[in-house]
């Protein structure tokens, strides 16, 4: 359940959390060609830039046609989508060319257009933009039932360098083929851990359950690449030192995910789209520190991955309120044991002296720590173990009190989804 103690607002986000990025780090959100040209130092995938023109006396001499495909005009300081202008491809043996709405544009319709960027027409922050043509982003194939024209793109958001929340927005007809809420698009929050839509909202009021036009269900979308897509926001927070921010992901269907841009004050629409709030989120992984991008990514998923049967998905596995277990360590040693069922806690628990027998208890194993009721702290590590003949992973809260009890492990909520506990049932 949200409550608006969970929700982020503007003046939260900018006191709070962007108030963190350095100023230095900010303006690779504040510029996308200085963004572009530093993700590429530092071999992070973006788009291929294909030209900048400072001046209009280099607008007159750009040549249209030695751009091969298509490709995007865009401003290099541009936000919501302003300015942009994608070019679907040239018509044959002509100066002309087809944007992604259909429009027949001739050569001079691009010069007026990229002179308006020069002049600053669509300059968010005051000062003269400089024109970015790049390479236009196909539209992956696994997308293109839900898309009506233009290519969608990936938003996560990323605070102390770890994932927190993310959402795909897709353009529409409406939207011009871009892909901004305030003109139009469609958001799908996206579960953290599986990388499938569940909720959605179409421009920035209307929540959706199925596409407008198709009335296809906008739910359980598998988004491509998703634990790259992770990756990568994580590497350009890494890259940039944004302490918080959003990084818009491209996703490629030949080159995979790539950086669009990075935003130091990314929007809050991503909350309706997760039905969640992103204060909450945040204060959970405040003082966490990821010891790597695999590290990182991980403990996002694990902090945030949303439990929801999809719809059919009804094919439960019966079990007892207590169940035989094998718990799995390294150099394959394993504990044999019993298991409560224990859904008054949320997250699973494993005893102590287990996680050290089996070598799970190592610092290099710890994902995080937390506090605890009544003061210190306990690890909390990744578990393999089988029961029911399945093997499983969970991420369980090491416990001393669990020492004394004759169950070695506690498995919570967040691990007994597809099961139904049949409370006549004993071992």
């Amino acid at each position: 359940m949200v409550t608006l103690s969970h929700i982020l607002g503007m003046n939260a986000r900018d006191r709070l959390y962007a108030s963190l990025n350095s100023s230095e780090a900010k303006r690779f959100g504040f510029s996308k060609l200085r963004g572009k040209e530093f993700f590429k130092k530092h071999t992070i995938p973006v788009a291929e830039l294909y030209a900048v023109i400072t001046s209009h006396e280099d607008l007159r001499k750009f040549q249209w046609e030695d751009v091969s495909g298509g490709f995007a005009i865009k401003p290099s300081n541009g936000s919501a989508g302003k300015g942009v202008m994608v070019i679907k491809k040239r018509v044959k043996g002509k100066k002309e060319w087809e944007d992604i709405e259909g429009h027949v544009l001739g050569e001079e319709d691009l010069y007026f257009h990229a002179g308006n960027i020069l002049d600053g027409q669509y300059s968010t922050w005051g000062a003269t933009a400089n024109v970015i043509i790049e390479e236009r982003i196909p539209l992956h194939a696994d997308l293109e039932p839900f898309v009506q024209i233009g290519t969608p793109d990936v938003r996560v958001i990323v605070f102390n360098n770890i994932p927190v929340m993310a959402m795909v927005r897709l353009p529409t007809r409406e939207s011009g083929g871009r892909a901004n809420l305030d003109q139009g698009a469609i958001a799908l929050g996206i579960d953290m851990g599986t990388g499938k839509t569940m909720f959605g909202v179409s421009g920035k009021k209307k929540i959706i359950t199925t596409f407008p036009d198709s009335h296809i269900s906008a739910k359980d979308i598998q988004i491509p690449f998703w634990t790259d897509v992770l990756k990568l926001a994580v590497r350009a927070a890494n890259a940039t030192g944004l302490r918080y921010m959003g990084a818009d992901i491209f996703l490629h269907p030949e080159k995979g995910p790539m950086i669009a841009e990075v935003n130091a004050y990314p929007g809050l629409s991503i909350q309706l789209a997760n039905r969640a709030g992103l204060r909450r989120r945040l204060q959970r992984i405040e003082g966490m520190e990821a010891r790597n991008v695999a590290h990182a990514v991980k403990i996002g998923q694990a902090l945030f991955a949303e439990s929801y049967p999809s719809e059919g998905e009804l094919d439960y596995t019966m079990i007892s309120p207590k169940e035989e277990i094998e718990v799995l360590g390294e150099h394959k040693h394993s504990v044999h044991g019993i298991a409560l069922m224990n859904t008054g806690r949320e997250w699973s628990a494993i005893a102590l002296q287990v996680a050290k027998d089996l070598g799970l208890a190592d610092q290099n194993d710890v994902l995080w720590t937390q506090y605890v009721e009544g003061g210190g702290k306990e690890m909390v590590v990744e578990v393999k173990f089988k029961m029911k003949g399945e093997l499983k992973t969970a991420n369980m809260v090491v416990s001393k009190k669990l020492d004394a009890q004759k169950y070695i492990v506690h498995l919570g909520r967040r691990d007994l989804g597809g099961y139904l506990v049949d409370v006549r049932k004993t071992v």
